[in-house]
């Protein structure tokens, strides 16, 4: 584990020492990466992470690159180490991008690679590089993103304090999953296999005759039971089957599994009409990985000793004390060798053995023991995590279910039979067609219908199977589980259903019975203005006695929340609330009428007025109650005042001038207005 400094910079008029205080603290405090011995190599590792400080403006292959300029190449290994330090992680091949984009614009725009020069048109020519150098949205997007981060980074500890803002101008590319377009349809059509293919695939596991067949048919395989990935796929133990019983108390099979991105631990559950193929894909991963997992175990249990097996010409015990001939290193590692190994005057010759960097430096050293030969098999084989397969420790080697030896598959080269190796991905990928000299699918004569050849990636069953778990209605958690995701909004990216296909759905879903006006009102959901009789868009507001119409938007309430004597208000026949209501609302009107005569008996000033009032208010409350007691009248019937009831001020002026006549009512044909007498 790294040791976790913090950089507390100075005054931004120290920039300069600022930034040599903080390479010097990234170069001696911080041990990642080797700490200061690994500091002035340019390519470094910690377990599988790799960083190589290539420039960009130059050749850049995985097995040839140009350093970064200096002193740029100062900063970008303090920032790698001290952003790794305090937050490790397994790739850091954005933040590295985002670094090559930055050195590139400097050295275009500055003639050196300074970062103290940088400011927002260096930031602009790094944006233009980025574009330059990736072609991916997603890669521009990333790479922007850590652009951005670094030269916060600068600014917040006063590195280069007169920088500004900066904001990546690639925005975050759109899911092409859910684009209706042709590059969604591209998209969907480049991520799912066909049909054809998979069951080609089936076909060719059932079939299987061979070794290397059986292999990687069985990966494959394995790949097709649930929405897997390959490197979860290839960490899986030989005793990976479990047997449960469900609530129903039947027996249910599933695999121990250890889903990568966070998930963890799990079980993944086997569908029953794949049972029997898990069984006999693991029952051929065990049998073919068996030499391979004893090599492993005889390594961990003997350590510093070679192997026997029955292709040495010597046994180990009979030469352990001395060194190797020639012919007996290549039969104990099973090299060839075409020529004689020994001169004509008798002494042996290196010449004719052949093998890889690290078996020649042995070599060219010409003193060869068995001890050697463990010591060279052992560093080949062994890996970073032994005895485990990766960092996760929790399967050792001869543990692993897709363990198989060196040439295990080689149609010339002999089998290591002292070996242990685990597949990749790229060997799984090869096989499914990537490469047409191992491709399966050409060895055993497998095409699609129109001729093309079949290739598959080990990404493309998941999301097949994702697609189909989506189409056969699969909830979102429940698919989550499935494929091992810890968050449930990573399923978008592998729904490839057609926007078609997701509207049928929808609508399929969304076919329900269509509820009366009269059930909305009752349970207060949403009624539209058209629906009460009002050609406006809009949704009418709830009252006690029924629904209001007013366009709040354009005016206040005219009538000061008067609904019943309002054109704009209109009741519903058939809720009893409402009637009930309205009769309260009617005895309280008569209640103040009652009164309202009285003061006027009695000669009080205005009474006579309020009397009127009263009446006409009555006279509007009755007319609705009787309205909706009536048995003529059908449920749901939407009932209002007429307009020649209560006409508006604009009204009023027309009938005075008599441009209107008083009678002439304007009625929606749904709205049956209220006779009053």
């Amino acid at each position: 584990m790294a040791d976790v400094v913090l950089f507390v910079p100075r005054d931004a008029r120290f920039a300069s020492e600022n930034l040599a205080e903080f390479i010097r603290l990234a170069r001696e405090d911080l041990t990642a990466f080797g700490g200061r011995d690994g500091w002035e190599e340019h390519k470094w590792r910690l377990g599988k992470t790799s960083v190589v400080f290539a420039t960009k403006t130059k050749e850049l292959t995985s097995h040839r690159f140009t350093p970064m300029a200096e002193p740029f190449i100062q900063f970008a290994k303090a920032y790698v180490r001290y952003t790794y330090s305090h937050k490790p992680v397994k790739n850091i091949d954005y933040p590295l991008r985002a670094l090559r984009c930055i050195e590139a614009a400097l050295l275009e725009s500055r003639g050196g690679a300074d970062v103290s020069g940088l400011n927002g048109a260096v930031m602009d020519v790094a944006a233009a590089k980025c574009r330059e150098f990736y072609k991916s949205d997603d890669e521009r997007c990333q790479t922007g993103r850590q652009m951005a981060r670094i030269v916060e980074f600068l600014r917040e500890k006063k590195i280069v304090p007169s920088l500004q803002q900066w904001k990546s101008p690639f925005p975050k590319p759109k899911i092409l999953t859910e684009d209706i377009g042709g590059a969604g349809k591209a998209h969907r059509a480049a991520k799912l296999p066909s049909n054809e293919a998979m069951f080609a695939l089936a076909e060719m596991f059932a079939a299987a005759d061979d070794v290397e067949t059986q292999y990687f048919s069985s990966i494959a395989t394995l790949l097709m039971v649930a929405p897997s990935r390959i490197s979860e796929v290839l960490a899986l133990p030989v005793d990976c089957i479990q047997w449960d019983t469900d609530e129903y108390g039947a027996p249910q099979m599933c695999l121990r599994w250890r889903a990568a991105k966070g998930k963890g631990a799990t079980k993944k559950w086997v569908p029953s009409v794949m049972q029997d193929v898990v069984i006999e894909a693991v029952r051929r991963l065990t049998q073919i990985g068996a030499p391979a997992r004893a090599a492993a175990r005889f390594a961990h249990d003997h350590p510093g000793r070679f192997m026997d097996h029955p292709g040495c010409v010597v046994t180990v015990g009979d030469a352990a004390d001395r060194l190797l001939m020639p012919n007996e290193v290549a039969a104990a590692l099973g090299l060839r060798v075409h020529r004689k190994t020994y001169r004509t005057d008798g002494t042996p010759t290196w010449s004719q053995v052949v093998g890889d960097k690290r078996l020649k430096k042995l070599l060219d050293r010409g003193d060869i023991s068995y001890k050697d030969l463990a010591a060279y098999v052992f560093e080949g084989c062994a890996g970073p995590d032994w005895p485990f397969i990766d960092d996760s420790r929790t399967v050792k080697i001869w543990d692993a279910l897709c363990l198989h030896r060196v040439n295990e598959f080689h149609r010339e080269h002999e089998v290591k039979r002292f070996s242990w190796a685990i597949a990749t991905s790229t060997m799984v990928n090869d096989r499914l067609g990537g490469s047409s000299d191992l491709s399966l699918f050409e060895k055993k004569g497998y095409r699609n219908s129109d001729g093309s050849p079949i290739k598959l990636t080990t990404h493309q069953p998941r999301h097949w199977l994702n697609t189909l778990s989506q189409r056969g209605g699969m909830d979102e958690m429940t698919l989550a589980q499935w494929s091992g995701r810890a968050r449930v909004a990573d399923n978008a990216h592998y729904d490839h259903r057609s926007p078609e296909e997701r509207m049928r759905e929808v609508r399929d879903i969304l076919k329900v019975e269509h509820k009366s006006l009269l059930e909305r009102f009752q349970s207060r959901q949403p009624v539209t203005y058209q629906e009460l009789g009002v050609d406006r868009l809009g949704t009418a507001k709830a009252t006690l006695y029924g629904m209001c119409v007013h366009d709040y938007a354009m005016s206040p309430c005219q009538k000061q929340r008067e609904c019943m004597t309002c054109k704009e208000h209109v009741c519903i026949k058939g809720d009893h609330v409402t009637l009930d209501r309205i009769l309260l609302l009617e005895a309280q009107t008569k209640a103040l009428l009652d009164r309202a005569l009285e003061a006027r008996e009695a000669g009080g000033f205005g009474a006579d007025r309020w009397v009127d009032n009263h009446k006409w208010k009555l006279a509007h409350v009755q007319a609705m109650r009787m309205t909706l007691e009536h048995d003529g009248v059908p449920d749901g019937t939407v009932l209002r005042i007429p307009d020649g009831h209560d006409p508006s001020p604009v009204r009023r002026a027309l009938i005075e001038l008599g441009v209107v006549l008083p009678d002439a009512l304007a009625l929606h044909p749904r709205v049956i207005p209220l006779a009053l007498a």
